[in-house]
């Protein structure tokens, strides 16, 4: 369909009645650079000619003669009844016959200066880097085994259409004007309910605080809590954005190893005295898919005691246990050194960027405080949306739904890659959530096998790019499941054993 051209006003065009060139081809001129340089897109309708010249204070002769020239020369076209609109590039053509024209006076082009840029963008900058090349997030979702998309063929579109279009046709004064920047407060309050019975958190309505991410929760915390330069505990294997997120806040991720009870919180105390706060996911360890033993929860909150720091538990994949999770790291607090971070993005989908954290009752006004200065609140369509879709009970369905399908589309992933590879791989990770670790020989180049099938439209991550630069990386790839059918698996896992065949120069 065309484009129309905006309804505000055309203070763009400049003429100068001073210049010896007519009005009607300085117009000319500044409308055909527009369109050679690509910012009037094919099929923009320029303005009307009457309000056009209106604007500009000039006769409509003035902006007819422009037109015509234009589309003489076959950069626009006109039609009775449709305006005229910028041509199709394949349309235009040069001017038949030589043609004068007395162009305004160009300014030399001065050298741009490099802009100063401070010492916090570049951080940003070094963290956006060491993240994006390693860990694209704009995989095509048709591809096998994208990581960190749920279901979305699944997912009740028809039903949040509907539920969303009946929430904006009630919205109110109240929603309309400004919001808290902790979030929508009914909202806020069925979250508290909803994580204590399905969950098992302690909290209230005020302790629950809404934004955008976990990894923007993660910045603002690290901020809140710490000073710049102080050290922060992070998982190794762990996910990438969690550490960026702290290092652009002026703090030090410090990588611990993950063994089979978690985080080993005895060996970062020992190498990190100084460090005050620990970012654990300890229901389902992202990528490695371990449980916290419940003697090392014990041990890290002992930790969080003695120096009188701060836990962040990401409730990494909660809701799609299939069995009955540990309690959180939050229900066994008693010192309130726990803040429970967690996700809707991955139980509805990504685009509604919206997750939440129940924070210690001492943090909710400093928390709600650094939001109000930096962030600001979410839009509130969306929140009373999803309020609507919790309290009428489509959100647990959905979710049940979900966890029986996560569980069929891991069974036909592990079905597939053993299909293919046999004993060439261990397959590892949690029983559930959407991802899953197939462990490589030892002395493979995961990141070759990782190119190689995406080359081939498939999407896997290299084990050892999680972990920190010091780490013992382990070869093997990071699968997710949740968006992969066991149809698309069983393509995935060809071309997987492909890559690995061609990596190792293995016969599969």
């Amino acid at each position: 369909m065309p484009r129309e051209s905006t309804s505000l006003p055309f203070g763009g065009f400049v003429l100068d009645r001073e210049s010896p060139v007519p009005l009607y081809q300085q117009l000319y001129e500044q409308i055909r650079a527009g369109i050679e340089s690509g910012q009037l897109q094919p099929g923009l309708r320029l303005p009307a000619t009457r309000a056009l010249a209106q604007e500009l204070q000039v006769s409509r002769n003035t902006v007819l003669v422009a037109y015509e020239q234009l589309v003489t020369e076959r950069f626009a076209d006109s039609q009775v009844g449709s305006g005229t609109r910028v041509a199709a590039r394949s349309h235009r053509v040069a001017a038949v016959g030589p043609r004068t024209v007395t162009r305004l006076p160009v300014p030399p082009v001065m050298a741009r200066p490099v802009p100063r840029l401070s010492r916090a963008t570049h951080g940003m900058l070094r963290a956006a880097r060491a993240y994006g090349v390693r860990h694209q997030r704009a995989s095509p979702v048709a591809q096998p085994f994208v990581l960190g998309v749920p279901a979305l063929d699944l997912f009740p579109t028809g039903l949040w259409s509907r539920v969303l279009s009946r929430r904006a046709a009630r919205l109110g004064s109240a929603e309309l004007t400004h919001q808290d920047p902790a979030g929508y407060w009914p909202l806020r309050k069925e979250l508290a309910a909803y994580l204590g019975l399905a969950r098992g958190v302690k909290c209230t309505a005020e302790q629950v605080l809404i934004a955008s991410s976990t990894q923007l929760l993660t910045n603002l915390l690290a901020r809140i809590l710490l000073e710049p330069g102080e050290q922060a505990l992070v998982e190794d294997p762990g996910y990438p954005g969690i550490r960026s997120a702290l290092s652009v806040a002026g703090v030090a991720p410090c990588p611990v190893e993950v063994d089979h009870e978690g985080l080993c919180i005895a060996l970062g105390e020992k190498r990190y005295p100084g460090a005050r706060l620990a970012v654990v996911t300890p229901n389902n360890q992202f990528p490695l898919g371990v449980r916290m033993s419940s003697s090392r929860r014990g041990q890290l909150l002992d930790w969080a005691g003695r120096v009188n720091g701060w836990l962040i538990e990401d409730d990494y994949d909660g809701e799609f246990w299939s069995d009955t999770p540990s309690p959180p790291l939050q229900q066994m607090d008693e010192g309130d050194h726990v803040v429970y971070v967690g996700t809707l993005s991955k139980a509805l989908f990504p685009a509604l960027r919206m997750a939440y954290a129940v924070v210690p009752p001492d943090l909710v006004d400093p928390v709600t405080a650094a939001q109000r200065v930096t962030t600001g609140a979410l839009p509130v369509l969306e929140q009373a949306a999803v309020l609507d879709f919790i309290r009428e009970d489509h959100f647990a369905r959905h979710i049940r739904r979900m966890r029986q399908a996560y569980i069929e589309r891991r069974e036909g992933c592990v079905a597939a890659l053993r299909g293919r590879l046999g004993g060439l791989v261990r397959l590892t990770g949690a029983s559930a959530g959407m991802h899953l670790v197939a462990t490589l020989p030892t002395e493979t180049d995961d990141s070759r096998v990782a190119a190689l099938c995406s080359e081939s439209r498939t999407t896997v991550y290299p084990l050892s790019s999680y972990y920190s630069e010091t780490g013992a990386p382990v070869p093997g790839l990071v699968l997710g499941y949740g968006a992969t059918p066991p149809a698309q698996a069983a393509l995935g896992a060809r071309h997987v054993a492909a890559a690995v065949a061609q990596a190792t120069r293995i016969a599969v």
